[in-house]
């Protein structure tokens, strides 16, 4: 159940992110972002992987590529 109820609000976090950031599909960002989240806890929680950098630049990867630019992008 606690593991259902943290999935429900990091789920929710994130989509309610990619529609505050005008995503073009939110619902598919989510999913991206839940399984790039997923899969970065499972490798540094078995110490499989150095992952410095980077779930960070795949995820800014994926914002971009989903159309959410940052504030600096946009004064350009």
């Amino acid at each position: 159940m606690a593991a259902r109820l943290k999935r429900q609000h990091l789920e929710g976090f994130f989509r309610t992110e990619a529609e505050r950031g005008n995503a073009t599909d939110p619902g598919f960002l989510t999913r991206q972002l839940t399984a790039l989240y997923d899969g970065a806890s499972t490798r540094a929680g078995i110490g499989a992987d150095d992952l410095r950098g980077l779930a960070v630049t795949t995820a800014d990867t994926l914002i971009r590529a989903a159309g959410i630019t940052s504030p600096e992008d946009q004064a350009k």
